[in-house]
This record gives structure tokens, C-alpha cells and sequence, in this order.
């Protein structure tokens, strides 16, 4: 057996591997299992990739990515009065699936596409423009692309994607090399990922007058980034780095929660989780109608902010059991994303979130909002984790002119895991509470 549980190049050349020749690069192309025309909501709507047990191979889940054609179908002729538009980033996914090849569940993130959006909203603005990856300035802020943008790039005919997965064991956050010929347990496999497709609604938007259009995915490739080592160098590597032949590889994870918030004034919300790691928790608010509406110039908008008046948040604050967050609410759009800042380590960076709305543009602030929930702001109070059965109450205080049910909370919780590879066999462990404290 061998293992490298980090980075190769860097920790190879720390310990005196003479040569780089020991390691060398690939660079796979891996179809899907469930291998199709084309995919779509109404028929083959979930697309399955297997990941290999590569000998001696470790997988660099920073630079595996997707490439993809999106495009729809419909008996009306493309034009600038009547077509539909992809949504922000040209993504087509609702819920990520990471199997191990026993089975095991070690990823299953829902409302993936809004997820996407919220990570984009939290880019740099020097980040915004990326063609490749569905990101143009017109629409960072109404979540979809204009009908020119549909009409010049022929989206009837398709148009190329790129994705990052944006969360879980392959996103880029894992900083760890996976060692996949580690993970087969006689399967000759390491993984399954299920893609599963979103509603038509989800995933582009109507203009004008569109007979039954729906939208497909085809082309579509996973890019693995692997690195295959000698067998030798693999033995002096689990000399070193493996304790009882065991390798722990830290990883986090997203699970979403939705609630609509009900009343004006004060709204509770409950989130039941059990962890001894809850990094964060995100959320966002949507239109109850955006993303279910196929005609609407909107996708993805998130509101909740300064200007949305009858929709505005005036305040928040969280508490688990007799312990609140905060000493006092967070009462202002500039407080959250300032507390937002923080939390990404992003204080005196633009985000996208804080640029200009089209509508609001004299306004030095903007509609959007996202608020965050930080524990690593006072470990001390929840050192202990967090149980299902004290749930984690977010206090939000809508404004006096809100309507009922109108606004849909969307919050993501960031749980931290230790992904455990021992004999074969793969599994998750929760890292204990307290250890790796200063203190």
C-alpha cells in the first residue's frame, strides 16, 4: 500500500526525491458512465461519472473541472424578440452526489445553482468577466444574460461551459492530494459523482414568445488532474506520512436549508445539524417565484438589502441554546457584508456583491445581500459542536411592509470532515472537539 496526503511536488522535494521523473502528470478525459445524446430535465436528467482507482495516482481536485455544451431546444426560430437566455455561469446542476465505491454517501449538496450564484456574488469584481465560465458584467446582477448575448452566441445551437464544482470533496477548497489507488476496496473504482439536472426555469429565461422550449447539456467531459508516482516513491512516502496505515484528509462539505419567512417583523429560523465542525452557515434571499418563472428578465437575484424596501431585512442575529452570536443584531447591509469580508478573509477586497445595481445605480450601496454566520468568530462558546436537538435559531426582523411567504431564505451550512482511508476501505470522521486548539 502507499499514500502521498498532500501535495506532491512541494513535500517530494522536501524529503529528497532526486528527480521530478519519479512523478509524472496526466491529464484524463472522463465520460460520463450513463454516456447520452443529450441530457434534459424531462429525459436522461442525471449524469454519472466513475472515477478510476488509478495505481499509484493522486487526483488534484484543485484542477479537475467540467467542460459542457448548454443550449435548448424549440420550434421557434432564435431572435432579439423571442429566445431564451442561460443563467449567470451557464450552470445546469440542483444536487451533487459523492459516492464511495462501498457506497457511502460523502457529499450531497442541494440547491447547487443557487449555491453557485452565491459564490460568484462573493468573487472579487476583478473576477467578474469570465466567458468561459458564464460570468459576463450585464449579468452578475440579474443572474441571467441578455437576449443579444443568446442571439450572438446562437444559444440554440449550443454554447461551451467550463464549471468548477464549487463545494464538497472535488471542489478547489480540498488542499489535498486524493490518492485514488488507495480507495478501491476490490471495486477498481474510487468514486461515483451524480449530476443531477434543474428544472428549464433554473437554467435559462424566456423573452418574448418561445414554443415549449427546454434546454440540454451535451459534450460533456470531467477533466481529472492526476499525478502517477513510482511504486518506490510511493513506499517512502507511506514510510513517512502514514501512521497505522491510515490517511485522514480534511474536507468540508454544504448542506442547504430553505425557509420562507413568513411574518413581518421577527421570523425564526431553525437549522438542525450535528457536527463537532460547523465552520459557517451563508444565506441569501430570493423571490419565491424568480427561479421557478420561465419569462422573467431574472434570475438569481438576491435581495434583501438596503433598497428592497418592502422585502428588506432589518436585522438578524443567531443563537444556539442561551448563547447568541452577536451582542447585538446586525442592523445594516454595510455591517453584514463587512462581517461577510471578514469571514473570507477578503476585508479591503471589492466583491461583486458590492457593486452597483443597474436599477439602484445611484445608490452608493446595492439590493444584494448575504449574511454569514461565522463560529470561528468565538470558538470558545461552541467548542463542543452543535447537536440536532438545540437547534441553531437565525433571528431575522423583516421590515413592517414585507408580504408573507414572498421572500425564500436560502442557507448553507459548512461543515469540516476528515475523509478516512484505511485498508481499501473509505470513509468520513467527524474531527474532534477541541483538538488542534492553541489553548
Amino acid at each position: 500500500m502507499s499514500a502521498i496526503p498532500t501535495k506532491m511536488i512541494p513535500s517530494a522535494l522536501t524529503i529528497g526525491v532526486d528527480s521530478l521523473k519519479s512523478l509524472t502528470p496526466e491529464r484524463i478525459h472522463l465520460k460520463p458512465v450513463n454516456l447520452a445524446l443529450a441530457y434534459t430535465a424531462q429525459g436522461v436528467n442525471k449524469v454519472t461519472f466513475r472515477i478510476p482507482a488509478y495505481s499509484n495516482s493522486f487526483l488534484d481536485t484543485s484542477k479537475t473541472f467540467l467542460t459542457y455544451t448548454l443550449g435548448y431546444t424549440s420550434s421557434t426560430a432564435i431572435g432579439a424578440a423571442n429566445n431564451c437566455s442561460p443563467i449567470n455561469g451557464g450552470n445546469f446542476i440542483t444536487r451533487i452526489v459523492v459516492k464511495t465505491s462501498a457506497g457511502l454517501v460523502v457529499d450531497d449538496i442541494s440547491d447547487y445553482d443557487i449555491l453557485n450564484q452565491m459564490n460568484q456574488c462573493m468573487l472579487p469584481t476583478c473576477k467578474t468577466i469570465n466567458a468561459f465560465e458564464g460570468r459576463l458584467a450585464a449579468s452578475m446582477d440579474t443572474g441571467v444574460h441578455s437576449s443579444a448575448y443568446a442571439v450572438a452566441k446562437k444559444f440554440n445551437e449550443g454554447i461551451e461551459f467550463r464549471h468548477h464544482i464549487q463545494a464538497g470533496l472535488f471542489s478547489k477548497n480540498t488542499e489535498k492530494l486524493l490518492p485514488l489507488g488507495f480507495m478501491d476496496a476490490g471495486a477498481g473504482f474510487a468514486f461515483d459523482i451524480d449530476l443531477y439536472l434543474a428544472e428549464n426555469s433554473a437554467v435559462m429565461k424566456q423573452t418574448g414568445s418561445v414554443t415549449t422550449p427546454s434546454y440540454y447539456v451535451k459534450d460533456i467531459i470531467m477533466h481529472l488532474e492526476t499525478i502517477r508516482a513510482d511504486e518506490s516513491l510511493c513506499q517512502k512516502f507511506n514510510q513517512i506520512a502514514c501512521e497505522d496505515k491510515e490517511i485522514l484528509i480534511p474536507y468540508s462539505t454544504c448542506h442547504a436549508h430553505q425557509s420562507y419567512l413568513q411574518s413581518k417583523g421577527q421570523n425564526i429560523v431553525r437549522i438542525h445539524e450535528s457536527a463537532t465542525n460547523l465552520k459557517r452557515i451563508f444565506s441569501v434571499y430570493l423571490n419565491n417565484s424568480d427561479i421557478s418563472t420561465l419569462v422573467t428578465n431574472r434570475a438569481y437575484r438576491f435581495i434583501g438589502g438596503m433598497e428592497d424596501v418592502p422585502k428588506k431585512v432589518m436585522r438578524y442575529n443567531v443563537r444556539v441554546g442561551s448563547k447568541w452570536l452577536y451582542n447585538d443584531y446586525v442592523e445594516t447591509s454595510a455591517e453584514a457584508i463587512q462581517h461577510l469580508k471578514n469571514s473570507l478573509g477578503m476585508q479591503d477586497t471589492p466583491l461583486v456583491l458590492e457593486t452597483a445595481d443597474s436599477t439602484f445605480e445611484t445608490y452608493a450601496d446595492t439590493s444584494k445581500l448575504i449574511h454569514v454566520v461565522d463560529f470561528g468568530y468565538t470558538n470558545e462558546k461552541f467548542l463542543d459542536g452543535i447537536s440536532s436537538n438545540t437547534p441553531i435559531e437565525i433571528y431575522v426582523d423583516m421590515s413592517s411592509t414585507y408580504t408573507q411567504n414572498t421572500s425564500v431564505m436560502h442557507s448553507f451550512t459548512e461543515l469540516n470532515y476528515n475523509l478516512s482511508i484505511k485498508g481499501g476501505q473509505v470513509s468520513y470522521v467527524e474531527p474532534k472537539p477541541g483538538q488542534g486548539t492553541v489553548y
